[in-house]
């Protein structure tokens, strides 16, 4: 069996081939596996490079600290490890039961994501304004788990906020609608149109959860969540009665491995390799970006770099800082963006489609916009297809179902409408 240091260096190594996969063939393209695998290193390769770096006989002991630690941060977190490298399941300690509210550093309540039961969706009918709320953003792509759609309504308040908020030139306005996020697991059925986008009403059938939107517009999934990101949430009744059953006490992290150990070359090679995954972590935060990020390039960079930092470890004094030192140097050449691909017309296939309505956002204003990123064939249908994207700036239409992500499709571009059959228009 593998030491818990290799494992650990084994996993980042795993982690670097898992995105190159889901990035080799824009066919299988998941923005959102990508950035949640990238992720992960955002906080542990620093661990990793401690663990390697230590006494031998400390080696083991703060690799499966490190590890224990990495999983600490819910359950999905440690399934995704596991899903990694499925050894690690009966090493890790379980997940944790997650609370569904919280208290910031004022001891006021505020909601995390809840399952959307029966009660759920009756307590945000109480508390908000669902039949006046609007669709501020919708955002559908394919995933490990079929269709997933994330749905963000602004909705005004049934109960009345004690104060105002405070804008940016000091005087006292009234709080905007209030954001409620659902996210639709396995979707079965979506129809969405942008002029069409007011009002919802949420259900729960022997289905799953549905949501009518507007006048014919419908969600139909096997399972949802919603999060109400709102910042009067605790004067809510949901929000009141919380209060009186959540702990004051805040749930404790494990702590990290210590860190003052490293030299400067290690540092160096431990910034530009997280410099590295947060590039390809753009994938998911910045789908209109999506097309121009090498994926592949900072998968050839990185491969290996478990395996390398073992190696690096490994030598003694002034060699391992010799080593660290070529290792900086290698990681340190993020691969530059690339001009993205348009989408044109022929062969597609859709992988990522976003709409955001007109809004202000805390003094803020956005414009509407629609973003679409798709799987293209080269000249070669041998060849592994890459990816396009488009943006439009206040498309006067957007309409989409879910038939737009039905294998491939061939999708209309002209200079003023992108089309796939009724199945997806865009102006």
């Amino acid at each position: 069996m593998s030491s818990p240091l290799e494992t650990f260096a084994g996993l980042l190594d795993r982690s670097i081939r898992e995105i190159a996969t889901l990035a080799t063939d824009a066919r299988s393209f998941d923005a959102t596996r990508i950035g949640r695998i990238a992720d992960i290193w955002d906080n542990n390769t620093l661990p990793l490079v401690v663990a390697a770096g230590a006494p031998w006989p400390l080696r083991s002991r703060r690799a499966s600290s490190a590890l224990r630690w990495m999983a600490d941060l819910g359950a999905d977190r440690r399934g995704l490890i596991v899903d990694l490298d499925p050894s690690l399941d009966r090493v890790l300690p379980t997940a944790r039961p997650e609370r569904s509210v919280h208290r910031d550093y004022q001891g006021r309540v505020f909601p995390g994501t809840f399952r959307l039961t029966a009660e759920i969706i009756d307590a945000l009918a109480h508390d908000y304004d669902l039949a006046n709320g609007s669709v501020r953003s919708l955002t559908a792509r394919p995933s490990d788990e079929g269709l997933l759609v994330h749905l963000t309504l602004a909705t005004p308040r049934r109960f009345t906020p004690s104060t105002g908020r405070v804008s940016r030139d000091g005087s006292t306005m009234p709080w905007p609608a209030a954001p409620l996020r659902f996210t639709f697991n396995g979707v079965t059925d979506l129809q969405f149109d942008a002029d069409d986008r007011i009002g919802m009403v949420v259900s729960r059938t022997s289905f799953g959860p549905a949501v009518a939107i507007g006048r014919s517009g419908l969600l139909q999934a096997t399972e949802a969540s919603v999060w109400p990101d709102d910042p009067r949430w605790y004067e809510s009744t949901a929000g009141q009665a919380a209060d009186l059953t959540t702990p004051h006490t805040r749930p404790q992290r494990r702590k990290p491995a210590p860190t003052s150990t490293l030299t400067a070359p290690q540092r160096a090679a431990t910034r530009a390799l997280i410099m590295l995954m947060n590039h390809a972590r753009l994938v998911h935060h910045y789908p209109n970006l999506a097309a121009g990020v090498p994926i592949l390039d900072i998968c050839r960079v990185a491969a290996d770099a478990g395996s390398a930092i073992l190696a690096a470890s490994a030598r003694r004094e002034a060699e391992r800082q010799t080593a660290f030192a070529e290792l900086e140097q290698r990681w340190r050449h993020v691969p530059p963006k690339v001009p993205p691909a348009a989408i044109r017309s022929g062969p597609v296939m859709l992988r990522h489609a976003r709409y955001d309505e007109p809004h202000d956002d805390y003094d803020v204003p956005h414009h509407s916009r629609a973003v679409l990123l798709a799987a293209v064939p080269g000249a070669d249908p041998a060849v592994p297809w890459t990816l396009a994207s488009e943006e439009i700036t206040r498309p006067s239409r957007f309409r989409i179902t879910s038939t737009a992500f039905d294998e491939v499709q061939h999708i209309h571009h002209d200079d003023s409408v992108l089309r796939i059959g009724d199945a997806l228009v865009v102006r």
